[in-house]
């Protein structure tokens, strides 16, 4: 009679057991299955104020338009805090496209993928699309969106230059050629074609942009025509001049009013820098221009031209470069002490290097750039300062590349809080004083409610 209730009591202690470890078990299995599921499927839910941390629908649609994967390395260093910023930065942009890669790459342990990559900064991207690349120094949603619109656009950027005069080649090797500058075009997803007008007399028309760099003889007149047919259906043009004989170029710009100073541009302020040679011309601030919009790099100029322009009717003329104080175009020999003689009609800094022109041809915007100086880009000098940089600027410029995403800024009004100095200090002294002083209060108030009672 007593041992039936005892063992019924036993199987209930037994079966309870069995409940606790099976309960316990399958919640240890439901968080495996649910951190397991979050490794597989993210969801992601943007509840800021108007959703500053997503991409912008331009951004968006700038991605749909991918048709290959996108990789883009990171060269920074092994630190957890920078590589977790500029991961927090790619991340939108993985969450829209699954196909975007992000690799870091620490630069001290790959230092020969980092040179050829061409990594300056330490943190910065370099961007791989279908064989084009592009390094990009400053990470946010503007300018990693027209780094990408960039290398889906260069695809089809077709540069033509004039060869068969003695001109600069874009696969040159000679220090005098362009060919690291090519070759960073290329890089860039530029497509490269040398014209020699004596064997085909037209410039094909899906060229982008024109390049002539340099010629040391006479054109043909039948090759100025054709160049002359190339600019009237509104070709764009990137004329590389120099001191010197300008074998009749000049006369292709007789519209636009351009005109060369003679002798070659000497620059005071050179030596202090440390460079010892007074013909290499210094420039250091630039226009507001879309060509060189936002660019602080100081640039070198060596044996360089003065240029002048005047006013064209339906173009507009932009002065792209130009010297300090302390310049000015040298007619003579450069040996010995310099000095400037008015007489000789040189004329003093600050001096125009370079201008830029533009105007609206049927519907269609054309634009030139006329330069002094081609050794600024030529394998000599091409490292020195901003020099390729600001050369690929002229060329995305002259190339139509510049119709970037407009992606304004978006902040959000709760991340700052604007106070009169009247309710600042009476927040500061409420916190530090009225606050204290009714806890304080409120104690005293308690401990002599409970005493009496």
């Amino acid at each position: 009679m007593v041992t039936e209730p005892l063992k019924t009591v036993s199987r209930n202690r037994l079966r309870q057991r069995l409940e606790g470890l099976l309960f316990y078990l399958l919640l240890v299995i439901a968080i495996g299955l649910a951190g397991w599921l979050s490794q597989r499927y993210q969801g992601v839910f943007d509840w800021s104020d108007r959703a500053r941390n997503s991409l912008s629908s331009a951004s968006q649609q700038l991605l749909s338009r991918l048709e290959a994967p996108l990789l883009i390395r990171s060269f920074a260093p092994d630190d957890a805090q920078l590589r977790q910023r500029i991961r927090a930065v790619i991340e939108p942009y993985q969450r829209a496209r699954p196909d975007i890669t992000l690799e870091f790459i620490d630069p001290s342990l790959q230092p020969e993928l980092t040179r050829e990559s061409g990594i300056r900064r330490s943190g910065e991207l370099h961007i791989s699309y279908q064989g084009r690349s592009e390094n990009l120094s400053t990470l946010n949603e503007q300018q990693i969106s027209n780094s990408i619109q960039r290398l889906i656009q260069q695809g089809q950027r077709w540069i033509a230059t004039i060869e068969g005069h003695g001109e600069r080649r874009l696969n040159g090797k000679a220090n005098h050629d362009l060919g690291d500058f090519g070759a960073a075009l290329r890089r860039k997803g530029y497509r490269i074609q040398p014209l020699q007008l004596t064997e085909q007399p037209v410039i094909p028309r899906n060229t982008a942009l024109l390049v002539i760099a340099g010629p040391r003889v006479e054109y043909l007149p039948g090759e100025l025509a054709v160049i002359h047919d190339y600019l009237d259906r509104g070709g764009n043009l990137l004329w590389l001049t120099d001191p010197g004989p300008q074998h009749a170029l000049p006369s292709l710009f007789q519209e636009l009013g351009l005109e060369i100073l003679p002798g070659t541009v000497v620059d005071a302020n050179a030596a202090g820098l440390g460079l010892d040679n007074p013909a290499i011309a210094l420039v250091t601030r630039f226009p507001e221009h879309p060509a060189t919009n936002q660019f602080r790099l100081v640039t070198l100029y060596p044996f360089a031209a003065a240029l002048k322009a005047g006013t064209a009717a339906g173009w507009q003329t932009t002065p792209l470069l130009q010297t300090q104080p302390g310049s000015w175009n040298e007619t003579g020999k450069l040996v010995g002490e310099l000095q400037r003689d008015a007489d000789q009609g040189e004329e003093s800094g600050p001096l125009t290097l370079g201008y830029a022109f533009s105007r609206q041809l049927d519907g269609k915007s054309q634009r030139l750039v006329a330069l002094g100086d081609g050794d600024f880009l030529s394998n000599s000098y091409l490292g020195n300062g901003g020099n390729l940089d600001l050369g690929l600027n002229l060329i995305r410029w002259l190339s139509g590349d510049d119709n970037l995403l407009d992606i304004p800024a978006r902040t959000a009004p709760d991340t700052r809080l604007d106070l009169s100095r009247t309710s600042g200090a009476i927040i500061g002294l409420g916190f530090l004083f009225i606050l204290p002083i009714l806890l304080f209060t409120a104690g005293l108030f308690i401990w002599w409610r409970r005493r009496r009672a």
